[in-house]
């Protein structure tokens, strides 16, 4: 069975969903704990494994930390889920502990249209909006009513930070789950599910020590034999088939600083537009705001792309936001030269490297294709910079000379610190 059909089948039948499906039962719709099962932890909250819960649900690895786990699938047309149709769903975890599944419904990004997400920067039509607006609104409506069925009137709680950030949904509690239904209009319809427990707390987690984050930063940093200096440990967050690179970048940093950061939030107070497109000074402002909550702060970096510079930021363990232009031939290579860079000897590598610096002086900045990624290492002896783009694990780590750099930059870096 293919994994649509399958989590097709594992979930219309939570909640009264007039939809044909072979494991759908009328003694199995009746008894609210078997509904119910798929969106709660097999074992309950403290005792599932979450690497084995996403198994279940058939989300694959987005990723994988010392601190850390996450998983996530895009959903493509064609899938309904209780009721309406799901753009993602995700699940999070510390220590393989499940803290909170999360599906995604209609939102600004994901539901633009093909031509937005082809170019983010593109004014929507008034159409477009509405309609999206309108998605957003018809799912939030059809999981209300949905959800009240089985589980009876919801109550109404304040969810995450205060100002923007804070959200005030819908909250239904079963077993030990709460369920958490919100609609941000014009933004998106979301519905988390989490311990109660946890949602008693108001989405606020323990905060990490200034000294114990500038420690836990620093035992990330890793010196390999051939000069590289490089940050693990930050999460990877996969922005998917969206113009959202700058809200993607900040929720990794943010997360990896221990600041609680959802790339959908973030895209709302970053005003990032339909499909993509973000206001870079808004998202610093409102990643400054959520940082300061837990005792970080963001910090400017010089633009020059000085290596040693840059290698006192590494080597404490603090990546940077970089604001630059994707360069496509560029891009391509920077994907292809990763596994040379790893089978080459170290003569071989700089002769290689030589090339292409050369190759960097006739490079043309499209300022059409802005960016943000961040940068993450560097290696003197080789004059290279570590780059982790929020496309996926594979992008988690890539090299690029810092003369490349310096001809695709924007001159923009910041870091969070503690």
């Amino acid at each position: 069975m293919s994994y649509r059909a399958w989590i097709f089948c594992l979930f219309t039948p939570l909640l009264f969903l007039l939809l044909p499906c072979p494991l759908r039962s009328e003694e199995a719709i009746e008894k609210k704990p078997e509904s119910l099962l798929p969106l709660t932890p097999p074992s309950g909250w403290e005792n599932t494994s979450a690497k084995e819960w996403a198994k279940l649900l058939n989300l694959p690895a987005e990723s994988e930390t010392k601190y850390q786990s996450s998983y996530r699938v895009y959903i493509d047309q064609g899938l309904e889920l209780l009721g309406a149709r799901p753009k993602s769903i995700s699940l999070i975890a510390g220590e393989d502990h499940p803290d909170q599944l999360t599906i995604m419904f209609a939102n600004k990004g994901d539901s633009a249209s093909t031509n937005l997400r082809s170019n983010a920067t593109a004014n929507a039509s008034l159409k477009d909006i509405t309609d999206i607006k309108r998605l957003i609104q018809a799912d939030y409506d059809i999981l209300k009513k949905n959800i009240s069925d089985q589980l009876g009137k919801p109550s109404t709680q304040g969810f995450g930070e205060a100002g923007k950030a804070r959200e005030f949904p819908l909250r239904w509690d079963y077993q030990g789950t709460a369920f958490l239904l919100t609609e941000r209009p014009g933004e998106y319809c979301v519905l988390r599910m989490l311990p109660s427990s946890a949602a008693n707390q108001g989405g606020k987690t323990i905060r990490i020590s200034d000294s114990g984050m500038r420690e836990r930063m620093k035992n990330n940093v890793v010196h390999r034999p051939n000069g590289d200096v490089i940050i693990e440990n930050i999460p990877m967050v996969d922005q998917g088939p969206k113009g959202f690179c700058v809200p993607a970048t900040y929720t990794r940093v943010l997360l990896y600083a221990g600041v609680p950061a959802d790339l959908y939030l973030l895209a709302l107070l970053g005003r990032t537009d339909v499909g993509g497109g973000t206001s870079t000074i808004a998202m610093e402002n409102s990643a400054r705001a959520l940082a300061a909550s837990y005792g970080r702060s963001i910090t400017s970096v010089s633009p020059s792309l000085d290596l040693p510079k840059l290698e006192t930021f590494f080597e404490k363990g603090i990546p940077l936001t970089w604001a630059m232009v994707v360069d496509e031939k560029l891009d391509r290579d920077l994907s292809s030269r990763l596994r040379q860079r790893t089978e080459s000897d170290p003569e071989s590598w700089l002769k290689t490297l030589a090339e292409k610096r050369k190759v960097a002086r006739s490079i043309k900045k499209n300022l059409n294709n802005g960016h943000v990624c961040l940068l993450i290492g560097s290696n003197r002896k080789t004059g290279e910079l570590a780059t982790s783009d929020s496309w996926g694990p594979e992008f988690i780590e890539r090299w690029i000379t810092i003369e490349e750099a310096r001809a695709i930059s924007q001159g923009d870096l910041g870091a969070i610190v503690p």
